[in-house]
Order: C-alpha cells, then sequence, then structure tokens
C-alpha cells in the first residue's frame, strides 16, 4: 500500500575520482555523516527505523515517515554540513574527501511491497532533482573547505514548510531555480548552509578563456601562435528510477 513518504536522496560529489580501493570506505563516510546528522537533529530513532533504504554507491536514497519532513528540513539540513566539516580534515590525512548533493522530495511511495519497493514518480523525480545542474553548480562554484553540502528541495516541501513559516529556514535562504532533466522540468529551491565563492572567485580570478571567446595571442616575429583547449567533463550520474545503472544494494529494515 502506498504512503505519503519523504524521499532523501544523496550523493558525493567526485565519488569516482577516488582509487577503487577506497571507494568503500567513502560510502562508509557517507553513512557515518548521515547517521551522525539524523541523531543531532532528533531523527536518530526514525533513521534507524527506515523500511527502505538504497545504497547508490555514491550515496544512499531513502524514504521516511512524512512525520519526519520538518526535521530533515530543519537542523538535518544544517547538521550534515556540520558533520561533513568535522570529519573533513581526517578525510584529507587519509586523501579522501566528501562533500555531499542531496534532494528532499514527498509524495505517495510503497516502502513495505516485497517484490518493489520504493518503485515511484516520487522517488524518481527525488533522483532528478539531484541529478539537475543547479545542485551540481552550487557545489562546483563554491570553496571546498567550506562548503560541504547543498540541498534541493522540491516545491511540494517549499511552499508549505518554508515559504508557509513551518520550519526554522526562511525564504531568503533559499533561492529558486529551475531543474530539467529529460522530462522533468520543475522549479526547486536550493539551499547552501554555508555558502561560500570558489577559490578562483574568491581571489578575484578569472577561469581561463575558451577557445571560442579567447583574444588572439599576437605571435613574435617569425613565430606561430597555438592555441590549446582542455575540456573536463563531469562524472558520470548514476540514475534511480525505473532503469537502474551500476550495482546497488537493497537494504529493508
Amino acid at each position: 500500500m502506498e504512503h505519503y513518504r519523504a524521499v532523501l536522496v544523496v550523493d558525493a560529489e567526485k565519488f569516482s575520482a577516488h582509487r577503487d580501493a577506497d571507494l568503500p570506505d567513502v560510502h562508509l563516510e557517507i553513512r557515518r555523516v548521515l547517521d551522525e546528522a539524523c541523531a543531532e537533529s532528533g531523527l536518530g530513532q526514525t533513521w534507524d527505523d527506515v523500511r527502505f533504504m538504497e545504497s547508490t554507491g555514491d550515496g544512499v536514497l531513502a524514504v521516511l515517515p512524512h512525520e519526519a519532513v520538518p526535521a530533515l528540513i530543519d537542523p538535518f539540513l544544517r547538521r550534515l554540513q556540520d558533520a561533513l566539516a568535522a570529519r573533513a580534515p581526517g578525510l584529507r590525512a587519509r586523501g579522501l574527501r566528501l562533500r555531499l548533493r542531496a534532494a528532499l522530495h514527498v509524495g505517495l511511495v510503497d516502502d513495505e511491497r516485497p517484490d518493489a519497493p520504493g518503485i515511484s514518480t516520487a522517488v524518481i523525480d527525488a533522483c532528478r532533482l539531484l541529478d539537475g545542474r543547479p545542485l551540481r553548480a552550487a557545489l562546483e562554484d563554491s570553496d571546498p573547505e567550506v562548503t560541504f553540502a547543498a540541498f534541493l528541495l522540491s516545491a511540494e516541501l517549499f511552499t508549505p514548510y518554508v515559504a508557509g513559516g513551518r520550519s526554522g529556514l526562511r525564504e531568503s535562504q533559499f533561492t529558486e531555480v529551475r531543474v530539467q532533466v529529460k522530462q522533468f522540468d520543475r522549479p526547486a529551491y536550493l539551499y547552501v548552509p554555508v555558502p561560500s565563492a570558489g577559490r578562483a572567485a574568491g581571489r578575484g580570478e578569472e577561469p581561463p578563456p575558451d577557445a571560442a571567446t579567447a583574444p588572439p595571442s599576437r605571435p613574435p616575429s617569425g613565430g606561430t601562435s597555438v592555441n590549446g583547449v582542455t575540456i573536463i567533463g563531469d562524472d558520470g550520474q548514476t540514475a534511480i528510477g525505473n532503469t537502474v545503472g551500476g550495482d546497488f544494494r537493497q537494504e529493508r529494515r
């Protein structure tokens, strides 16, 4: 039977940049900071009792009771940033790094069906929010030693809980964005607990120009000018929905 549930989906920025041998340790760190943030938000027992939780390798998808929504918005979002910041020095000493993107949505989910639990439009939509460009850019454009987490709330949560005054967070702390992934095209609300500018922006530097916009260099007399361009692509993102890519582990409690 379907019930109205909160859907939380989390993944790690640049997870695959770690050595293969380190990937299990990084995933376990994700679990630990989620455990800590839930405990610090009064959701420890709720998290322990989650009926449907799925490992995505570079993150976690969990379906929680709808009653958990207020605490998931505040203080959980801030507590997750705190937990990540506290662990950062120890992770750096081990050559690891961990920053998280997270999306929070709500909708009808069957988290008890034995053959296909957690398969619903609400879960797919939460994953689309996570995979959208606004959430990725929020971390890419920030200082990795200051900003450790960025979040998207669906409009279905933002309107009644934040705009409706049922949260300790204020509307002014969120930025409305548009998320467009495949056929998904909806507004959502970006929240960064500890915002910062990227290192280059913080020093007033400009990124290197690309070949299309860079003015031609003036070669020395009798010489030749050559412009080189390096393009770095984003890490691949595992999508969760009716089609699953990669190795997944489903956990039921």
